[in-house]
């Protein structure tokens, strides 16, 4: 690593800064040590509370992790087969293909449609209220096919909606209660929550998007994300995902290696990307949905972790940004 690493950084975000409506936070960690952390912003833009690691933000598909780890606890305990169809577990899902298997859920090679086909899109879209899952499931099992199982790649919130119905049904437990209390809890993740509408929460970041050249409050709509986007925390609550794929907590080695193998149509492993970047292993996982941007990226071989957490809706930053680390990193 550049001995100048934090000062480049700095000057980087510094220019990006000046020329990007940016707020939120970036957190550069090796080796379990914080080499660099940016705050700009504000949680609100009515209030004067600035950004900070406090700072809780909507996850949205940053979520996705941690459903998968969820699911693939109760696979290490026997209780629910990859090789199943979804409606083994959900009888809503019965109307989907009879191929599709809950592997093909977990590395986004379902071809079930997804939400954003449902012709209540825009209503879902918009509103911030508790949706009904089940019903929601049920419809779209009804509607065609995007493509036969597994020939073709399609990232889809509705795979990790049924990855959340398969834990309700299988433990008998409220997806939000299990996932808190066998995930959340034991890795640590002391600041994190499962995310509903009127859930009142401390250092809650809002959302927002740029009009006009100002970023505007445009709130955080995680009414039809279960499993999907449904979590909120900080970016220490995000870093111990790192913790958790280092040291294969919470799931048995053979399941680690399992989800963190892609399949052989995309680099979807389980809940996660997995790729080779410039001869390295780079897991990882995006969100964003209205007015947050996420990224998690961890690079095994070198322990390099980048988190960045966004209460802007601008896309730029997940890419850019993260590109910015890794080469200043590495120059």
């Amino acid at each position: 690593m550049n001995n100048g690493f934090a000062q480049k950084m700095d000057a980087y975000m510094d220019e990006y800064c000046a020329k990007n409506l940016f707020s939120g936070i970036l957190r550069v960690s090796h080796q379990d040590e914080v080499i660099y952390q940016r705050c700009a912003g504000r949680e609100n833009p009515d209030s004067s509370t600035g950004i900070s690691e406090n700072s809780r933000f909507t996850f949205y598909s940053l979520s996705k992790p941690f459903c998968a780890i969820g699911l693939m606890n109760l696979m290490d305990r026997g209780l629910v087969s990859m090789d199943d169809h979804p409606a083994e577990y959900v009888p809503e899902a019965a109307g989907f293909d009879k191929q599709v298997t809950v592997y093909h859920m977990l590395h986004h090679i379902s071809g079930m449609t997804d939400f954003a086909q449902h012709a209540e899109y825009e209503r879902l879209r918009a509103s911030n209220e508790k949706q009904d899952m089940r019903k929601l499931v049920s419809e779209l099992s009804e509607y065609p096919m995007r493509f036969a199982p597994g020939t073709d790649t399609q990232y889809a919130n509705i795979n990790f909606t049924l990855c959340a119905l398969i834990i309700e049904n299988v433990t008998g437990i409220p997806y939000a209660e299990y996932i808190m209390e066998q995930v959340i809890r034991p890795l640590g993740m002391d600041t994190a929550a499962v995310d509903e509408p009127g859930l009142e929460i401390a250092h809650r970041v809002i959302g927002m998007d740029v009009e006009k050249g100002v970023l505007v409050p445009v709130g955080n709509n995680v009414g039809w994300l279960m499993g999907g986007g449904d979590l909120i925390g900080t970016v220490n609550d995000v870093y111990r995902l790192n913790h958790a794929i280092k040291k294969k907590m919470l799931l048995s080695k053979a399941m680690w290696k399992e989800a963190l193998t892609p399949a052989v149509i995309n680099n979807f492993g389980c809940g996660c990307s997995v790729a080779c970047w410039n001869g390295k292993t780079r897991i990882q996982h995006n969100g964003g949905h209205v007015g947050f941007r996420t990224l998690h990226v961890q690079i095994l071989e070198d322990d390099l972790d980048i988190i960045l957490l966004a209460n802007c809706g601008k896309a730029g930053p997940r890419q850019t940004v993260s590109e910015a680390v890794c080469r200043t990193f590495y120059e």
